[in-house]
């Protein structure tokens, strides 16, 4: 039924405790794993024009070893995992990168009221414009 999940993860605890769920799915079904990180585009680099292909973002070597580590240990426990940092609006790219997929599971912080307008909910943009169904798990602190 699933052979490719996608996990968005915000290099938090909270949206990593979507990877005990997607690990679980992934080895009743033999799926293979991908973990996304999304670095936003700095508005320094909106202002100018800048892509973010156009300048070294520390960002982005950060998240890439986030990714390797968590990874690892679900390699170490069998699975296949893949790993992809993207640059842009979150959810906007979560969607564009799951789109060839079968499922996406992650995280909600839970946001509600003036939090959830003012910080908006990434999971919330993903659930209503995504194509292919969605997990959301409820991060418990």
């Amino acid at each position: 039924m699933y052979s490719t999940i996608v996990v968005p993860l915000d290099m938090s605890e909270l949206a990593e405790q979507a990877l005990a769920h997607a690990a679980e799915i992934a080895k009743r079904f033999g799926a293979h794993v991908e973990l996304l990180t999304v670095v936003p585009s700095s508005l320094e680099n909106a202002i100018e024009g800048e892509s973010a292909g156009d300048t070294f973002d520390p960002r982005k070597l950060e998240a890439q070893e986030y990714l390797a580590a968590v990874g690892s240990r679900l390699t170490d426990d069998g699975l296949s995992v893949s790993t992809t940092v993207r640059h842009g609006d979150v959810a906007e790219e979560i969607i564009d990168h799951a789109a060839p997929c079968d499922l996406i599971i992650m995280c909600t912080h839970g946001r509600s009221g003036l939090g959830r307008w003012v910080y908006g909910s990434i999971a919330d943009r993903t659930l209503r414009h995504a194509g292919v169904p969605i997990l959301l798990v409820r991060a418990s602190e």
